[in-house]
C-alpha cells in the first residue's frame, strides 16, 4: 500500500504527518511522564520502544534515565528521521538503534532489554500474541513492559487496523487477557489523565 494511503495515525507522512506528529507529541506529554515514572525504579540500562513516533518519549528516557542503549522500530520513514534528529545529541553516551519497521521487526532484534514500551501503537500490531511472546523473549528477567492504550479510535482508522484484539471493541480487556496468555503479570493498570489506559507488566516467572 502506498504511504499516502495509510491514515496519519498509523503511518505519519508528508506535511500533514509533520503536523500530526507535533500535535500528538504535545497531547501525549502526560502519558510519557507516566511511562518514565514506571521505568524509573528499575533504572533500565537498555530500552526498546515500539512505535517511537517523533522520539519525544525516547528523548525523555535518554535525558532522565540515561540508559546505555535505546532501540526502537517505527513504520514511518518520516518519524524515523524526526526521532533520529531528536536523539542525535544523546548518541555520545547512549547507543541509539532506531529502524524503520513495525512490530514484526522485533524478530530481528537482539536483547535483552530492561524496558519495552509501546504508547498508542498496540492497535497497529498485526499479530499481537506473537509480538507479546517476542517481547517476553527479549525482556531481561526482571524487565518491564509498559503499554499505553488509546481510549478512542476514529472510524477511518478502525477500518484499516490490523490488530484483531482492537477490532473486537474491547482492546483493554483483550490486552489483559493476551498478557496473561503470553506469560506476563500485570503490576500497574490505571486510567491516565489523558484518558488513555496505562498498563505495566513483568514476566510471570519473576
Amino acid at each position: 500500500m502506498p504511504e499516502r494511503d495509510f491514515p496519519q495515525p498509523m503511518r505519519p507522512h508528508g506535511a500533514a504527518g509533520v503536523v500530526f506528529g507535533f500535535v500528538m507529541e504535545r497531547l501525549s506529554a502526560t502519558n510519557y511522564r507516566w511511562v518514565v515514572a514506571q521505568l524509573k525504579p528499575g533504572k533500565p540500562r537498555t530500552y526498546l520502544e515500539i512505535g517511537f513516533g517523533t522520539g519525544a518519549l525516547a528523548k525523555l528516557v535518554a535525558r532522565t534515565l540515561k540508559p546505555e542503549r535505546i532501540a526502537g522500530v517505527d513504520p514511518s520513514p518520516l518519524m524515523l528521521r524526526t526521532a533520529q534528529k531528536k536523539l542525535r545529541r544523546y548518541a555520545r553516551k547512549t547507543k541509539i538503534e532506531l529502524r524503520d519497521g513495525d512490530d514484526t521487526a522485533l524478530a530481528a532484534m537482539t536483547g535483552p532489554f530492561d524496558a519495552v514500551v509501546a504508547t498508542h501503537s498496540f492497535q497497529f500490531w498485526s499479530d499481537p500474541v506473537t509480538t507479546l511472546l517476542r517481547i517476553r523473549a527479549l525482556l531481561s528477567p526482571h524487565g518491564l513492559l509498559v503499554l499505553v492504550l488509546r481510549p478512542h479510535i476514529s472510524g477511518p482508522v478502525m477500518k484499516v487496523i490490523p490488530n484483531p484484539i482492537t477490532r473486537t471493541g474491547d482492546e483493554i480487556g483483550g490486552v489483559r487477557r493476551a498478557l496473561a496468555d503470553a506469560g506476563f503479570r500485570i503490576v500497574a493498570d490505571e486510567t491516565l489523565k489523558t484518558g488513555s489506559q496505562g498498563i505495566a507488566a513483568v514476566r510471570a516467572d519473576h
